[in-house]
């Protein structure tokens, strides 16, 4: 191991005991607040620490890395913080939660209940499949012949491509967060719209980074500025704030896949990705809140600045714990007298409606949205699946429940690495849209094999081009 890698591996140790030291801090304010029992909290702390830790660990996937993450801050950080320095007051709402010591037990409980399953299958798969520390040159052998002799062609493409979707589809109205679509198109073409914004296009960039590393990692940086713009036009386009979903997943993939073919530690290009991540990830929070506070509330540019002002701070400050779908999701739900099977059939059965308002919105919560489709605005509450998989009242249904979504992500993500050309990237890319939609599942369930064929379909897609690829070259890389 070279000198600069071991003084990563000295950071990294370094970062994991600032966060270690922040766990202890917070947990032991909120400890002190906390009115349900001790052991309870503890327990809760224990399951969602190692949850994050054992994430990142050896023999861990992507998809533990991204779960363990988003659990982590939505449940552990936002409860704990919450707990300790507000009065145990959340900001989105939790229904008919009746705050005493027995509901926050029981709230800690589901969630433990839920961290012990995904800590479970993340050992047990841990012994049938993770990634080799060597990894071999790129797979996909027809694809990069055909990258290495049209590469800017191809660079060209990717460019126009992402302009042409994402300015279209700003203008247009096609897909965005929290709107009904404006434009019908014609044979199916929303759905790829949908695709593209959502992660099609982060999965080119992914394609793109694999084969640059490949070339010629002197050179990186271009693609890499490519891949991290492609994310801030979609986001921006899509009036979405999760540019950090995609774009991390990308940088997160790319470290791995430098970790283990790589003999030192490139520090210049980690500097420049980090700067130019942290721009542009700033640019498009505060665009897209600007834009979304005059779309969706009425602040146009003539409002008075201090007000507008003053509602984009708030708005703006909540993306960091508060808008992380976690623990307001079980807490809705345990105190809920109607909890069982019936309850669980009725949520399964519901479908997209952009003039009704959502199965949870109506039945958990006492929530603020009302969809009636006469203003374009389509808002939605969000449970996540482990207060979902709650719906029928059971420990041991929460438990398989969770347990099977877990094998279900190792599946598709091992999938990605053996029939898309053994790229990192691409699999940390699909790790993450899985998890995140995970989190933030609960709104017509039942219509996920959309996401989840997309996926597919871009895989089969990969691996049919690489072999008609390889065929029209005759061309193979070891």
């Amino acid at each position: 191991m070279s000198e600069e890698f071991m003084r990563w591996e000295v950071l990294v140790k370094a970062v994991w005991l600032v966060v270690f030291t922040m766990i202890a801090l917070i947990g032991g304010c909120a400890l002190v607040e906390y009115q349900g029992s001790v052991w309870v909290y503890l327990l809760f702390t224990a399951l969602s620490t190692a949850l994050l830790f054992f994430g990142f660990g050896r023999g861990a996937i992507f998809f533990d890395a991204f779960i363990g993450a988003l659990l982590w801050i939505g449940f552990w950080l936002k409860f704990s913080v919450r707990i300790a320095f507000m009065n145990g007051a959340f900001m989105v709402p939790v229904g008919a939660f009746e705050g005493t010591p027995q509901s926050l037990d029981q709230a800690l409980l589901v969630a433990s209940c839920a961290f012990a399953a995904l800590l479970l299958v993340r050992f047990a798969r841990a012994q049938l499949f993770c990634y080799p520390q060597d990894l071999a040159q790129v797979a996909f052998s027809g694809l990069f012949a055909l990258y290495l002799r049209f590469r800017w062609l191809a660079l060209a493409s990717f460019i126009l491509l992402v302009l042409f979707v994402g300015v279209s589809n700003a203008w247009f109205g096609i897909y965005q967060r929290g709107m009904v679509a404006r434009t019908q198109l014609p044979f199916g073409l929303n759905g790829v719209y949908t695709w593209l914004l959502t992660f099609g296009l982060a999965a080119f960039a992914a394609v793109l980074l694999r084969f640059e590393f490949e070339r010629n990692r002197d050179q990186l940086w271009l693609v890499a500025t490519l891949a991290l713009a492609e994310s801030f036009v979609s986001n921006v386009s899509l009036m979405s704030r999760g540019m950090i979903l995609n774009a991390g997943a990308l940088i997160y993939g790319g470290a791995a896949l430098f970790q283990r073919v790589e003999a030192k530690l490139r520090a210049g290009l980690l500097l420049y990705v980090g700067v130019l991540f942290c721009a542009l990830f700033v640019g498009s929070v505060f665009l897209v809140n600007s834009a979304r506070l005059n779309v969706f509330y009425g602040y146009s540019n003539e409002a008075q600045g201090e007000q507008k002002q003053a509602a984009l701070n708030q708005y703006t400050a909540a993306l960091f714990i508060d808008r992380w779908v976690g623990i307001e999701g079980v807490m809705s739900v345990i105190d809920k007298p109607e909890l069982g099977s019936e309850l669980f059939e009725q949520a399964l059965a519901e479908r997209f409606d952009p003039t009704v308002t959502s199965f949870y919105d109506k039945n958990f919560i006492n929530s603020y949205h009302s969809n009636t489709g006469e203003d374009g605005r389509h808002f939605i509450s969000l449970p996540g699946y482990i207060a979902f998989l709650f719906y029928p009242g059971s420990y041991l249904f929460l438990f398989a429940a969770v347990a099977v979504f877990s094998i279900f992500a190792a599946a598709l993500e091992y999938l990605t690495y053996r029939f898309a050309g053994r790229n990192m990237v691409l699999c940390a890319l699909i790790a993450q849209v899985v998890a995140y939609r995970f989190t933030s599942f609960g709104y017509v369930p039942m219509q996920s094999y959309k996401l989840f064929g997309t996926i597919a379909l871009t895989i089969l897609m990969l691996y049919v081009a690489d072999k008609l690829c390889g065929l029209l070259f005759r061309r193979t890389v070891a």
